[in-house]
């Protein structure tokens, strides 16, 4: 197995972690050019819940474009070990350059590799297909908690379950068990899921609850349980999420808002009460930040089938306005 990680954020760094302690070589799509030498000078290190890794500068390759992994001899001339596996670690605002780069590079590819999305939201699968065959795309579930503590270094702050990763489009799991043990064996949690899409709108519902929230008040996810006003918010969330599932034909693990909601509190919210958002750390470093691939998408699919969702509509016209203030300040 030869393994591609797009992106060297939190999520990247810390895949791209386990993968070294499992014994592969991981090679990082690192367009920062400071990133990319501290990298190739020191390594990577990863903290936290899961205890201390560091992969030195020999355990990891770094490149500073997609289209280098095409050209590169190390993985258009070597017969043994071309790249089969690209996760995608990027935020999602930048889907769309990623997906038409690997198109354009994908004639070059030895073996059309699998691509893993290792990404927030919904919708990435669905814009990916439209450059990539579909059949090579695979979506992953990753909701442990990561806060990249240096270009170089990433912390686990919170694991709420295993990371599942799974095709939307009926593709076999075989190809992406051997990634899934590895990640496991380097020390986070993995495994196939068959329900990828049932685990997704789970985590777009763990997302709508707590993210935009988090990130406008400026407080931990725990925060927000503790006081009766965003909860009151985060139900009502919560059923909106659940009737714009329903109208649009999915649905989740839980079979209504109630039921999820008893899960929410009893287990999710405590097992993540001290984390704070990505969209929070974002709003707070003046970067763009995910809406659109979560509140943003419920709120669009809801439009597509002609349904109502003022609440998650309001929630991304309100971080979008962050964003903008931020910008200019």
């Amino acid at each position: 197995m030869r393994v591609a990680v797009i992106g060297a954020g939190a999520v990247g760094l810390a895949l791209g972690s386990c993968l070294a302690a499992a014994g592969e070589r991981p090679r990082f799509v690192v367009r920062d050019e400071a990133t990319a030498r501290l990298l190739e000078s020191k390594g990577l290190r990863r903290s936290g819940i899961f205890g201390e890794q560091r992969a030195e500068p020999d355990a990891i390759e770094v490149c500073r474009s997609i289209p280098a992994l095409a050209r590169d001899p190390i993985v258009s001339i070597d017969p043994i070990k071309p790249i089969n596996l690209i996760l995608v670690c990027t935020k999602t605002h930048d889907s769309k350059a990623v997906a038409e780069a690997l198109a354009a590079a994908w004639p070059e590819l030895p073996g059309e590799p699998r691509v893993v999305l290792c990404q927030n939201g919904w919708g990435n699968a669905e814009l990916f297909a439209r450059h990539l065959p579909r059949e090579r795309i695979y979506s992953a579930r990753v909701i442990t908690g990561f806060r990249r503590t240096a270009p170089n270094a990433v912390e686990v702050t919170v694991h709420a379950d295993a990371i599942h990763v799974g095709s939307l489009f009926d593709a076999d799991l075989a190809p992406v068990e051997e990634l899934c043990r590895a990640i496991a064996v380097g020390g986070i949690p993995c495994a196939p899921s068959r329900e990828i899409a049932k685990d997704l709108w789970a985590k777009v519902l763990y997302n709508c609850l707590l993210n935009p929230l988090g990130a406008l008040v400026g407080v931990p996810y725990g925060v927000l349980g503790e006081r009766e006003e965003t909860r009151a918010i985060m139900q009502a969330v919560a059923g909106e999420v659940f009737a714009v599932m329903a109208g649009a034909g999915f649905e989740t693990h839980w079979p209504t808002a109630d039921v999820y909601l008893e899960s929410f509190y009893a287990e999710l919210l405590p097992a993540t009460a001290l984390h704070e958002s990505s969209m929070l750390q974002d709003l707070r470093a003046g970067r763009r930040t995910e809406i659109d691939a979560i509140s943003g998408a419920v709120a669009q699919l809801a439009a597509q089938h002609g349904m109502p969702a003022p609440l998650n509509g309001a929630l991304a016209t309100l971080i979008r306005g962050a964003e903008t203030r931020k910008e200019r300040g």
